[in-house]
């Protein structure tokens, strides 16, 4: 009966024993789990008050760039909505400050790009770290990183296109006009055509100005041409001149008209880089409500596609 009774004592000891050491594991793994849970709401508070620092600043840039973008768009959609092209050829005939003007316009829209797209560089090095601590952060650093490249290649565009475009046939305008007025016996005719053939030539042959020179490409040769874009070697010498003297007739007969398809070219060069930059912004707000609202059925996809409809920042029908 003795021992009976010492092995239930044992047995009792060693329940009560497994109970406290049961107790103490799963009170040590409820602490760490809770401590866990205030990291990941710490890291969760800290990314997005970095996505809302982010938002602000590039939202500050570009509203700059909105400013300077409405200079030249507004009256091209005006003149665009008249007449097409024609207007905006007879607007640059009529009015002899227009396209300096426009052309400052464009350059501080150029400077605005410039430094949203310097804000979206110094910001991703804050921003990437602090999202990519979190288990759904690289799906979001993913998504971001998506949008700041097509910023680069609207910075590109920008700084590599229609700016410089509208330079160029401005010089080359310029040659034609004193070609225009020379008798073809004087001695200066020839070396002013051989000029703006050269001015010409640069033009049909750059590859930033591939989509302005489409239009001087005669029906079903544009690939033809294009495969001289990429081989960077003249193979065609009859399409080459007809495309060369269908741009250096227009300079010598319209120029102006040359001048209204760069501008529209820039108008919609112009809009795309908007919407891009304006696309960053709904993708940062998209991810800081998914990082708020803590909602496992809430994807990161879904919350841009709603935030880009019409119902909250219109991507597509709104400029702001």
């Amino acid at each position: 009966m003795d021992n009976l009774s010492i092995g239930v004592d044992i047995a009792t000891s060693l329940a009560i024993l497994g109970a406290f050491v049961s107790w103490t594991l799963d009170n040590h793994r409820q602490r760490r789990m809770a401590r866990e849970v205030g990291i990941n709401d710490q890291a969760r508070a800290i990314a997005v008050t970095k996505v809302q620092e982010t938002t602000i600043q590039l939202s500050k840039d570009f509203n700059s760039m909105i400013t300077n973008a409405g200079k030249i768009e507004r009256r091209l959609n005006r003149l665009w909505k008249q007449d097409g092209v024609d207007a905006v050829q007879r607007h640059i005939e009529q009015n002899d400050d227009y396209l300096e003007e426009v052309g400052e316009y464009l350059q501080a829209f150029k400077d605005e790009v410039s430094r949203y797209y310097e804000s979206c560089h110094v910001h991703k090095y804050l921003l990437f770290p602090v999202l990519g601590s979190l288990p759904e952060g690289d799906g979001m650093v993913a998504s971001i990183k998506s949008d700041f490249d097509d910023i680069a290649r609207c910075h590109d565009e920008i700084n590599s296109g229609y700016a410089h475009l509208l330079r160029e046939l401005e010089g080359a305008v310029k040659i034609a006009g004193k070609l225009s007025k020379v008798d073809e016996q004087d001695p200066e005719h020839a070396a002013l055509k051989k000029k703006l053939v050269n001015a010409v030539s640069s033009i049909a042959y750059d590859p930033d100005y591939k989509e302005f020179i489409h239009y001087f490409i005669p029906d079903g040769q544009e690939e033809a041409f294009y495969r001289e874009y990429d081989n960077r070697e003249i193979q065609d010498q009859e399409l080459s001149g007809v495309v060369i003297g269908n741009l250096y007739g227009t300079l010598i007969k319209r120029p102006a008209r040359a001048q209204a398809m760069c501008l529209l070219l820039a108008r919609q060069s112009i809009q795309r880089t908007r919407t891009e930059c304006k696309e960053v912004l709904c993708s940062l707000s998209a991810v800081a409500s998914v990082l708020l609202s803590r909602n496992e059925e809430s994807t990161l996809s879904a919350e841009i596609a709603k935030l880009k409809s019409d119902d909250f920042f219109a991507l597509d029908r709104e400029i702001r």
